[in-house]
């Protein structure tokens, strides 16, 4: 679907009659913005007239690549972002058994930054450009700052988006650690695999992303004016801080690990130590009923009462086991 979003008479007007480009582009004073959302072939068409772009560039917006990316043309510049929603649900058996793929999940769009325009390029619907819609509709200033305005409103909203995440995650992290603590199953080691590939997932997008960020803010590009640059470095920041703290979550996530494995073998430990003691209490009666049982061609003390070495090995085994006490070793 095509939607041509513009100001008209100080008011935000929308259309979606192609034929209307032609006559914005031929006015640099008036910024615009082309949204296409599931394009037809038709519509592709308009990528190569009125707008007359590099035929890689358009052939990498009709097959998306899941990686941000920028590349610099003569008179515009073309990037490739993702909106990222993260699922880490596991009330349910089949959310808790959600790979990593399945959690992480991500909507391409591609994007064209002109001198007075921006066009958006996304085959599914996709959260921030429906807020950068509604902002266009409320304020209609938002396009008097300029297609790179537009951008940046586009890659603030973007940033913005992974603020929630970072504390979804943070709270999960927090409650695998109580887990940990409290009672170690293979539910939870599970659990903490599929953690880290999703935070390895996270970093694949954040990190290209923030080198095509990186790229605005350093390098001079023609359509993007001097007094946006502040912009785009603040979102830069952001995008660094969320990286970094996903470098802190892929660390935590190997310390829990470990920590995993060693509760794991200390409760082997304590379950070896109780079997050891019980195995050793029942030595001394072992080795007497071995040594008489076996020994000796006429047993000695055959008529000797039962309760007699009942309360024997009994009586036998207690000590056993105060002495274990007095050490400690219990």
């Amino acid at each position: 679907m095509l939607t041509i979003i513009y100001d008209k008479d100080g008011k935000t007007a929308t259309s979606q009659d192609p034929t209307l480009i032609s006559r914005l582009l031929s006015a640099p004073n008036m910024p615009f913005w082309v949204d296409l959302e599931s394009p037809t072939p038709d519509e592709f068409q308009i990528l190569q007239d009125p707008f007359h772009f590099h035929r890689l560039a358009i052939e990498e917006a009709q097959t998306p690549t899941h990686i941000a990316k920028v590349d610099e043309y003569e008179s515009y510049v073309f990037l490739t972002l993702d909106e990222i929603s993260l699922n880490l649900d596991i009330s349910t058996p089949e959310t808790r058994n959600l790979d990593a793929n399945d959690r992480v999940k991500s909507r391409e769009m591609s994007v064209f930054l002109g001198p007075n325009y921006l066009v958006t390029i996304h085959i599914e619907p996709v959260e921030v450009i429906k807020h950068l819609r509604n902002s266009c509709d409320r304020n209609h200033r938002v396009l008097e700052h300029g297609a790179d305005y537009l951008l940046y409103n586009l890659m603030d909203t973007l940033v913005d988006g992974y603020f929630p995440m970072m504390e979804a995650l943070d709270d999960a992290l927090d409650d695998l650690e109580d887990r940990i603590i409290g009672k170690s199953t293979p539910e939870i080691l599970q659990t903490i695999l599929t953690m880290k590939r999703v935070l390895n997932l996270l970093r694949r997008h954040v990190g290209p992303a923030r080198e095509v960020l990186q790229a605005l803010t350093m390098r001079e590009f023609p359509c993007v004016q001097e007094k946006s640059l502040p912009y785009f470095r603040s979102v830069s920041d952001h995008l660094y801080r969320i990286y970094e703290s996903l470098d802190n979550y892929r660390d935590i996530m190997s310390t829990m690990l470990d920590a995993y494995l060693s509760q794991v073998s200390n409760n082997m430990n304590r379950v070896m130590q109780k079997l050891s003691v019980v195995a050793t209490v029942f030595l001394p009666i072992t080795f007497i009923t071995s040594l008489f049982g076996m020994n000796f061609a006429k047993q000695p003390w055959i008529n000797t009462n039962f309760w007699y070495w009942a309360l024997g090995m009994v009586a036998l085994a207690i000590a056993t086991y105060i002495w274990f006490r007095k050490h400690k070793w219990v």
